[in-house]
């Protein structure tokens, strides 16, 4: 297993690159992940311009959203302490796909912070 540095930023899939990190050593997660809205059909809705979108960035498709969902969270689950917390960014689109991944992952849901811009 490769060995990770502390306060280095590693630019690679996020589920790939989790697996380089021991069990139960995170204290916090904070993940945006990609929303899987088709941003084209959808533009003015999230405000979204093609010079603020990294290059590289892929979106997944709605089909495939909860797979997706379930992969990352997994190796969140494996990762977090017990006394860790994560926070997700997630559209109103497909919080039910984030929430039934959550209680399917045995995550103990505490609290939402919703906000409308």
């Amino acid at each position: 297993m490769k060995n990770l540095n502390v306060n280095k930023i590693y630019n690679m899939d996020c589920i790939e690159g989790m697996k380089y990190i021991p069990y139960n050593q995170v204290d916090l997660v904070i993940t945006d992940p990609p929303f899987a809205i088709d941003f084209k059909a959808k533009r003015t809705n999230y405000n979204r311009k093609a010079s603020r979108v990294l290059e590289g960035y892929n979106e997944i498709p709605k089909e495939k959203y909860f797979d997706f969902t379930i992969k990352w969270m997994k190796e969140i689950y494996r990762v977090l302490k017990e006394s860790g917390s994560m926070y997700v960014f997630s559209c109103w689109n497909n919080l039910k796909d984030i929430l039934i991944a959550l209680d399917e992952l045995r995550f103990i849901t505490v609290n939402h912070i919703i906000w409308k811009y």
